[in-house]
């Protein structure tokens, strides 16, 4: 067997029942909402290699900043660490251990396919180190309920911008998009599932209620001010398709359900939130 074709086939090797756990979703049908824009704007269309006007460049760059998840980004790799390190030390068992052990490797092929992106639009962006600058990813993650969380919310997160980055002007970026949100939905499916078994008994039920209040709002939070004067120059140029309260709208109503089925208690939407 080649390298290459070892390397091809490690995704198939790598399932069981559980994983991917996007297979499941997706068996049932599109598990994501559309996110339809209802704005009038031009139709723009830019490749790599393209001259890209200096605004359009620079709100790519600024998106792709908060992406994060690039191979030349020394903060991706620390999290990535962080991640094994939170494994280790907090999961009850080895299945669950494999199953972030799978995780960690869709996050570095992402980190490939981010760094071929960012290679062809600004070398120098490739390699440029950027902290990751939402609260979210500085909560401590003291639990393996935690860990459920941040898997459950921020990976979530990341699906629901793929989905909206399938009808991207940036042509690089379009053709990763569903890879990248059926990919990222499938880890906080990973995540969900953990809180499952969490909530089987009346202690970790309890302790999922208790911690849903820190995690609920900075999942929310994640999608920026709805009056943000960014948004509507994104929008403009195709880089996005709806606004960050519509996209924040259409996360929360998917999370409800998903929580609510779980058994626990809503918090209260604003409470404890910096960015409404």
């Amino acid at each position: 067997m080649s390298e290459m074709t070892i390397i091809d086939d490690a995704p198939e090797r790598g399932r069981t029942d559980l994983w991917p756990f996007w297979r499941k979703a997706y068996a049932q049908g599109d598990p994501l909402p559309k996110l339809a824009g209802h704005v009038n704007r031009p139709t723009y269309r830019f490749d790599e290699g393209d001259p890209l006007p200096e605004e359009y460049k620079g709100l790519l760059l600024k998106m792709l900043r908060h992406e994060g998840e690039r191979a030349g980004n020394k903060s991706f790799l620390g999290l990535m660490g962080t991640c094994l390190e939170l494994a280790e030390a907090l999961f009850p068992n080895q299945e669950t251990k494999l199953l972030k052990s799978e995780y960690l490797a869709e996050e570095l092929k992402h980190a490939i396919m981010f760094h071929r992106l960012a290679v062809g639009l600004d070398r120098a962006f490739a390699l440029r180190d950027v902290p990751y600058a939402h609260y979210a990813f500085h909560l401590p993650r003291e639990s393996w309920a935690d860990d459920a969380y941040f898997h459950f919310f921020v990976d979530l997160n990341g699906a629901f911008h793929s989905r909206d980055w399938r009808a991207s002007s940036y042509i690089p970026l379009r053709k990763m998009a569903a890879t990248v949100e059926r990919d990222e939905l499938g880890h906080s499916e990973m995540g969900y599932y953990f809180l499952t078994l969490i909530c089987q008994d009346k202690k970790g039920k309890a302790l999922a209620q208790h911690l849903l209040g820190k995690w609920y709002p900075a999942a929310l939070d994640m999608f920026g001010r709805s009056d943000s004067p960014n948004a509507p120059r994104f929008i403009q140029w195709g880089l996005k398709s709806v606004g960050n309260a519509e996209i924040r709208q259409a996360y929360k109503q998917y999370v409800d359900r998903k929580l609510e089925a779980l058994g626990v208690d809503l918090p209260d939407e604003r409470k404890n939130r910096r960015f409404l």
